[in-house]
């Protein structure tokens, strides 16, 4: 069971204040279970993104027996982009999933119909959105409040590998990191990373919407370990653990998870695309 990365909402006021010492535990375990995620992600798909193809996987939740999210998997992605063949740089992707995280899923996600800030915690690094989806005929509309955090990563010769890991968590502990909501820039052979992790926050509801929860980590990295020797491509990787209450019964949610994270990288791709044309 990962101590903060999961499925269950937690109470506002639960929430540590940023800038305490609090914080920076909370920072730490999040950081921890989200690249742990990453990690497993990145084992689990490697192979289908390597052959250019958007892979997906499914990975066993390890929540206690007898839980309601034991039965609720990681649904992963991964997807790799080579900038010769798509004309999209890494700083393309930083742009669209990393600045304006939320409000920009709003222009590709289709089924996303409203995204509301509802809190500033940090400026441009940790906010609170509501996000309100319509669903497919037949059920109820879904909405969520989530704390999204978009974390410009260090550079590092691994990124997301347990080493990255330490020299994170070293600088977060000296309260060198996270300082600006931008990549910092990398020197070779450093390669650069970042990602977006959301977890759900208790709030009232919203009437005519049933109030669901995820949990998720996005991270997009500059990748060498490709099939094109000496050639960066740019990684894409997605894992969510969803809880849609209601109605749905949990099989059917587990069932569809996976389709519908798949077509976010055509939808994304497509926008920005047609923002450049």
């Amino acid at each position: 069971m990962y101590d903060v990365l999961r499925a269950q909402p937690l109470a506002r006021a639960d929430l540590p204040a940023p800038g305490t010492t609090e914080w920076r535990a909370f920072l730490r375990d999040l950081v921890h279970d989200a690249l742990a995620i990453l990690r497993m992600n990145n084992t689990s798909t490697r192979w289908g993104s390597l052959k250019g193809s958007v892979s997906l996987a499914s990975i066993p939740s390890i929540e206690p027996k007898g839980t309601r999210l034991r039965g609720a998997h990681w649904h992963s992605r991964s997807s790799l982009h080579f900038p010769k063949d798509t004309g999209l740089p890494f700083e393309v992707f930083e742009d669209g999933l990393l600045k304006d995280h939320t409000p920009n899923e709003q222009a590709y996600i289709h089924a996303m119909e409203h995204a509301e800030c509802l809190e500033e915690l940090v400026p441009g690094l940790a906010a609170i959105w509501h996000m309100r989806y319509q669903t497919p005929w037949g059920t109820a509309n879904r909405d969520f409040v989530e704390l999204v955090l978009t974390l410009p990563l260090l550079p590092h010769e691994l990124p997301y590998s347990h080493f990255h890991e330490l020299a994170m968590l070293e600088a977060l502990d000296s309260g060198a990191w996270p300082s600006t909501p931008d990549v910092p820039r990398a020197e070779p052979p450093a390669l650069r990373s970042f990602m977006v992790v959301s977890v759900p926050i208790e709030h009232a509801p919203t009437p005519g919407y049933v109030r669901a929860y995820y949990a998720a980590v996005e991270g997009v990295r500059e990748d060498l370990l490709g099939t094109r020797l000496g050639e960066v491509g740019v990684q894409w990787l997605m894992s969510t653990q969803t809880d849609a209450q209601g109605w749905i019964p949990q099989w059917v949610q587990e069932w569809a998870m996976p389709s519908q994270i798949a077509v976010d990288v055509p939808s994304f791709l497509a926008w920005v695309r047609a923002k450049r044309a």
